[in-house]
């Protein structure tokens, strides 16, 4: 069931990020949601199932671009792994570590995918520009983010004790 519901959840997230819902953008940029998700999955399940929502996440987004097949799949999965892994040394449910791990896997993530479609032979110039976007982006995102973080965990729980319940009785 839990499988099911990140699932719906991603579905909800790729068709807000590439319809183009004008009352998501912020200062002109909007939020990568299905990069905030992949972190957000890093924070609150396990690392092997996080790693899982990246690989999932990152080949939808793929799919739906339509070019660079596996470039944001590759990405979000590094993403997810390193998050994870920070994660585990802190306590998640500090609101600075959270805040943090948001702002910084953004960032990540974006320079990864620049420097990822950079290597196919797409390059963009480092102005300043690029670089306050990436600000942008991850401010949004992290801000983002850490207001969604308890309801998802919450929502993950739930699922969690729904599973174990089902498995017990048959």
């Amino acid at each position: 069931m839990r499988f099911v519901v990140c699932g719906l959840l991603l579905l909800l997230a790729l068709v807000l990020e590439t319809a183009g819902v004008p009352g998501i953008a912020f200062g002109g940029v909007k939020p990568e949601l299905m990069l905030m998700l992949t972190l957000l999955a890093a924070m609150i399940m396990p690392l092997g199932e996080a790693v899982g929502v990246g690989f999932a996440a990152g080949l939808a987004q793929d799919l739906v671009v339509g070019r660079f097949i596996t470039l944001h799949a590759g990405v979000f999965v590094l993403v997810a792994l390193a998050v994870g892994l920070v994660v585990q040394r802190f306590y998640r449910e500090n609101f600075l570590v959270r805040l943090c791990c948001l702002l910084f896997g953004t960032a990540l993530g974006e320079v990864m995918y620049l420097l990822g479609a950079a290597s196919f032979g797409l390059s963009r110039p480092w102005t300043v520009n690029l670089w306050s976007r990436i600000a942008v982006v991850s401010i949004v995102n992290a801000v983002l983010g850490t207001l969604l973080y308890r309801p998802l965990a919450r929502l993950y729980r739930r699922l969690l004790d729904h599973d174990e319940l089902v498995k017990r009785t048959g």
